[in-house]
């Protein structure tokens, strides 16, 4: 089969509603939002952004259009899409060969620089829960600040949130390898569970950075959000401990619910978190980290998250010259 040549790469979260009439749509990075509109009741805005999905509302011909996502593990559609996730984002050159620690200081850790929705129900709900003692975290926020207080149109109390706190990073700026191993790898690695907030919220769907990356090479246990996220992990082949984690909650559409649900169904094993590490329990710990470092990670997740039919797809897209400038697998 020939392939037309109309390939288009569209840095998601900078996308401004431009029409889309390309045949291939490369989407880098994670969905940008609509813009909320305060003169909305809470049914109304929840109806207008839950499942939200842009770059499908601005499309010419979705149904035809090939997509191509290269951080998202699971869009929640009926159109042609193809998983090209980057395994090895912003922790390419890690080099570390600790063994992990059978006793540890605190419960879990999170590590969270933007100031998003279910970020900031996280600092809410951790600060309402636990004594400082128990976890470590970043925040590049406060969750009372102006200007960041669309979360009240939809959530009608919420505990007061974590202080602003930062450790020699910069909330803007992507981390580097070197950045989480010598910054945020010794608090990480000091604990149990890793509760990570990646960016996806309002889509049916899953992104994955290396906010996910970090819990694996730091031997956490991971308790991630995300439409979902962990049965798309496991299907990459990782360990999501679900018969430790309850995830049940990772389909539920309402992104709010889904978040506190995610957090209260797992109060419990947090709690308790210094008495769950085993040596089996470590053992699996240890598969997640050498998974995630084979150099075949990319392409072992490309083949067990997508269909046969998209595979061949993407091999004729590889060997297209004209399209294949525009994308590297």
């Amino acid at each position: 089969m020939k392939l037309r040549s109309t390939f288009k790469e569209i840095e998601g979260s900078d996308y401004n509603n431009e029409t889309i009439d390309s045949n291939f749509v490369l989407v880098v990075d994670h969905f940008s939002y609509y813009d909320i509109d305060y003169s909305k009741t809470k049914q109304e805005l929840l109806l207008q952004n839950i499942g939200q999905n842009k770059l499908i509302d601005n499309c010419i011909d979705p149904e035809h259009t090939i997509w191509l996502y290269d951080s998202y593990i699971y869009v929640e559609d009926n159109f042609n899409k193809i998983y090209i996730p980057i395994m090895d984002l912003n922790i390419k050159q890690f080099n570390n060969d600790d063994k992990p620690k059978l006793s540890r200081k605190y419960k879990f850790v999170t590590f969270n620089n933007k100031a998003r929705f279910h970020r900031i129900i996280a600092s809410s709900w951790i600060n309402q829960n636990f004594e400082p003692k128990e976890y470590f975290y970043t925040a590049g926020f406060n969750v009372e600040d102006e200007g960041i207080g669309e979360h009240l149109l939809f959530i009608n109390e919420l505990y007061p949130g974590l202080p602003k706190k930062l450790i020699g990073s910069d909330p803007f700026e992507s981390p580097t390898a070197d950045t989480f191993l010598n910054v945020f790898y010794p608090h990480a690695s000091d604990a149990v569970f890793n509760i990570v907030n990646d960016v996806s919220f309002w889509e049916y769907g899953c992104h994955l950075s290396e906010k996910t990356f970090w819990s694996f090479l730091a031997y956490n246990i991971p308790i991630i959000s995300g439409y979902g996220m962990a049965t798309s992990m496991e299907r990459i082949g990782f360990d999501m401990f679900t018969d430790v984690v309850d995830y049940t909650s990772e389909f539920i559409t309402n992104p709010f619910d889904r978040t506190f649900r995610l957090l209260n169904d797992n109060k419990d094993i947090l709690k308790n978190a210094h008495e769950i590490l085993t040596n089996d329990i470590i053992k699996r710990l240890e598969f997640n980290r050498s998974l995630l470092l084979k150099r075949n990670i990319r392409e072992i997740a490309i083949k067990k998250l997508n269909t046969p039919k998209m595979i061949d797809k993407l091999d004729e897209l590889v060997y297209n010259k004209t399209i294949s400038k525009g994308l590297i697998v």
